[in-house]
């Protein structure tokens, strides 16, 4: 009897135990602030609006003040005639559109001998919230070819498996262009820490300049100590760093008691080429130097404690992608392309030094030797990153 009864307890323990295991927790009933400290710490779109997708709680948790959102944003124009010292004085104001880069990739196949291919996209958000599919410098369709970029559907990233490979952002068009104002090549908007508003660093290179300004103050703020020709500027980290044209690396003082100062982080290079991209690869922040004259292209990684650009033998399995607005990494298995150790130019850098470029987009492969440059249009497994938009993307638009 007594041993009976000590089983029916055990059995009782057991499927106490076991009924404690499979209740699942109700994730929709997460407190409101843990929501909101998440929410705050989404740093793209998509993500952000897959989490407010999640449940009402969420949603109604995520609302536009509680995350960072630095649209709309006015940004200054200085004025010719450019001077520094009148810099606060001599500006018009425009606002700044938002363009993020995505790579939409296929859903998982049963049939393994069916290959779907990724889509390149860019995404871009005016001031006033509004966003459209652009085709922008991603696409650089060659003249014997009449395709015109079109794509007249809707796009629901909720059922599509989407990574965000970054951002850029551009002065909006309107009727009131001024030829009096001084255009920016590069535009980097950022946030130093949660809550904070937004900063933004132009680079000019006309001006040999950078200009910071902060809406906290409304005020513009010259970089004097970077005194050669500035080749390019990213955000990395939480920091911006910029390099000028013989690879001399300096961090951007931003934080809001700082004054408008820079610290070096990499002594120039040796025997440097005449142009420079910034771009982060796996956490890591890389330069791609370039000789137009030898067409020499080598790439290298920071050792921020050594102080100094290391030289990297080979990319592995990733892929470049360098532009004036925006350069990001991918890897070749994202990607759907047969290798990595790769670089894609998205303008048309090497125009005036080979004609054969014309046609826009070109691709380097570094283990190729050198002098291996040849337009984009050429390797169709890697143009077709840009267009034409794959044909399950198509199909998943149009409803069944």
């Amino acid at each position: 009897m007594a041993c009976s009864k000590i089983e029916t307890n055990k059995k009782t323990r057991e499927s106490a135990a076991s009924s404690m295991a499979t209740v699942e927790p109700d994730w929709s009933q997460l407190p409101t602030d843990i929501l909101i400290l998440i929410s705050e710490r989404i740093d793209n779109e998509i993500d952000l609006i897959r989490f407010r997708s999640i449940c009402s709680n969420w949603r109604s948790s995520s609302i536009p003040i509680h995350h960072t959102n630095i649209l709309p944003f006015k940004f200054p124009l200085p004025k010719l005639p450019f001077a520094i010292d009148s810099i606060n004085k001599n500006t018009s104001f425009r606002y700044l559109s938002k363009r993020s880069i995505f790579l939409i990739k296929p859903p998982p196949q049963q049939d393994q001998t069916l290959i779907l291919r990724p889509w390149l996209i860019k995404i871009t958000q005016n001031s006033s919230g509004k966003t459209k599919l652009s085709q922008s410098s991603l696409i650089s369709i060659h003249k014997t070819n009449s395709l015109a970029f079109h794509f007249p559907y809707m796009l629901d990233f909720n059922k599509l498996s989407v990574l965000n490979l970054g951002c850029e952002f551009i002065v909006e068009e309107d009727s009131r262009y001024r030829a009096d104002c001084i255009y920016p090549e590069k535009v980097i908007v950022a946030t130093t820490f949660y809550g904070s508003k937004p900063l933004a660093l132009s680079m000019i290179r006309s001006y040999q300049c950078l200009i910071l300004f902060r809406c906290s103050d409304g005020h513009c703020s010259v970089f004097p100590d970077v005194s050669t020709f500035i080749a390019d500027i990213c955000f990395f980290k939480q920091r911006i760093y910029a390099v000028d044209r013989i690879g001399r690396t300096v961090i951007v003082g931003l934080e809001e008691e700082e004054d408008s100062s820079v610290q070096l982080v990499a002594e120039p290079l040796v025997d440097s080429g005449d142009m420079k991209y910034l771009v982060e690869s796996e956490g890591k922040l890389l330069l791609v130097d370039i000789d137009h004259d030898n067409l020499r292209i080598d790439v290298f990684m920071l050792d921020d404690k050594g102080r100094k650009w290391v030289k990297l033998k080979n990319l592995r399995d990733r892929v470049l992608f360098l532009g004036d607005g925006c350069s990001f990494s991918a890897s070749a298995s994202d990607l759907c392309v047969p290798k990595g150790n790769c670089v894609i130019f998205m303008n048309n850098i090497f125009f005036f030094s080979y004609m054969k470029m014309e046609y826009g987009m070109s691709i380097f492969h570094l283990d190729q030797g050198h002098r291996q440059l040849s337009p984009l249009y050429r390797h169709p497994e890697y143009f077709k990153l840009f267009w034409p938009p794959p044909e399950w993307i198509v199909k998943s638009c149009i409803p069944s």
